[in-house]
């Protein structure tokens, strides 16, 4: 990696070609910041209040096990309440679990400020983790989405000039917004779009994939002076990147409805049973659902109003026809087929603690939680929890 930085030192940043493979947040972050909602973000996070150690604890008598977060890594806690109180940050910079992703039948956790890390069992059955990391690469910045693409890992990260504890111009490394993974490779690579190879000092603040190898990109420019936005749409595969206007941006982010002909019958009668469940919303907020796979590399996205004040973010699970999500007040709603919906209460969290997102893991589901103050987040983990 050292010969890697003194070439992106000398570039401005910028590493002079891509990755040679072949070829609200993460999601609601996206949404939100492209309808110009950044409000939105903490008004999400209030309503959710609505290489290479490894560490393990075996799982309680009744199939729970807690981590928490400490400089990167996730350690055995007896549960949040116990959990060891911690500085609280800007959610965008703070240590916690950002996303989740499979590859290669692996389930990967994205470690805000970190990097990644990879989750299996011990002989026993425990959970254990192998940790990624790279500081220099993730510090100060937002890790948003991660997307499994032939063999490799990308994650979409940017730099939130608001919400963050340093200057742009102190990080590290500059000029990047896709950071790659590739399991056989100790060090991480650059997918460089065209755009910010052109434009270093522009940050991709908005990010959609539509597949493996195709995103659509938000750049952002801004100084003393004036702000301004650009779109495009980069092929990772080919390197080839064409202008788009902001309307297919919001296109790429995902369907605004939650019921008719662009949205499964099944999907539409599940949203439906999930907001039966939850509260009423605010006036002139929106859900959204964000449903994810171990098959399909990218997360589908369904938005119950095409423009709102603010959003929920309801994760989904989709695995063999049956749907599972985590509503904002911790349960979690599991459709099978030609079934009821069935309810699987999560732990109760402490007052001002909320779970964000999940993955069905084997016979688990891998749930994150976090301790939430309007934009900042203090402690921060991880729960594996059985289910019966």
């Amino acid at each position: 990696m050292r010969g890697l930085r003194q070439s992106l030192t000398r570039h401005r940043g910028l590493r002079p070609g891509v990755l040679t493979s072949p070829g609200v947040r993460a999601g609601l972050l996206g949404s939100l910041r492209a309808l110009g909602l950044l409000a939105a973000v903490a008004a999400s996070a209030v309503t959710f209040l609505a290489g290479c150690s490894g560490r393990e604890a075996r799982p309680a008598d009744h199939g729970t096990a807690w981590f928490q977060l400490h400089a990167g890594e996730l350690q055995p806690a007896a549960d949040p309440a116990a959990a060891t109180p911690v500085a609280r940050r800007p959610w965008t910079v703070q240590s916690r679990v950002a996303d989740f992703a499979f590859l290669g039948g692996t389930l990967y956790c994205a470690i805000n400020g970190s990097g990644l890390a990879s989750l299996e069992r011990d002989f026993s059955g425990a959970p254990r983790f192998t940790y990624h990391a790279d500081p220099p690469i993730f510090g100060h910045r937002t890790i948003t989405t991660l997307i499994p693409r032939q063999g490799s890992l990308a994650a979409h990260v940017y730099f939130n000039a608001l919400l963050n504890d340093a200057r742009q111009q102190d990080l590290a490394i500059a000029g990047i917004s896709l950071v790659s993974y590739v399991p056989r490779q100790t060090d991480y690579t650059f997918l460089i779009p065209p755009f910010q190879k052109t434009n270093p000092d522009w940050e991709a603040v908005g990010f959609a994939a539509e597949s493996e190898n195709s995103f659509d990109f938000e750049w952002k420019y801004t100084d003393a002076s004036e702000t301004r936005f650009a779109y495009t749409r980069y092929h990772a595969d080919t390197n080839a990147e064409e202008t788009v206007d902001r309307s297919t941006f919001l296109a790429a982010l995902g369907v605004p409805a939650i019921e008719g002909p662009d949205v499964p019958s099944t999907l539409a009668a599940f949203f439906s049973t999930c907001l039966a469940d939850m509260p009423s919303l605010a006036p002139g907020a929106s859900v959204q659902f964000s449903l994810r796979s171990k098959e399909s590399p990218v997360k589908r996205s369904y938005r119950s109003r095409k423009d709102s004040e603010s959003a929920v973010d309801v994760p989904l699970f989709e695995e063999e026809g049956k749907l599972f999500a985590l509503l904002p007040d911790g349960r979690v709603l599991v459709a099978e087929p030609a079934s009821p919906p069935q309810e699987r209460p999560l732990p109760q969290l402490p007052p001002g603690f909320r779970y964000t997102d999940f993955a069905k893991w084997g016979q688990s589901l891998v749930v994150s939680w976090e301790e939430v103050s309007f934009t900042d987040v203090g402690r921060a983990g991880l729960l594996v929890y059985t289910l019966r």
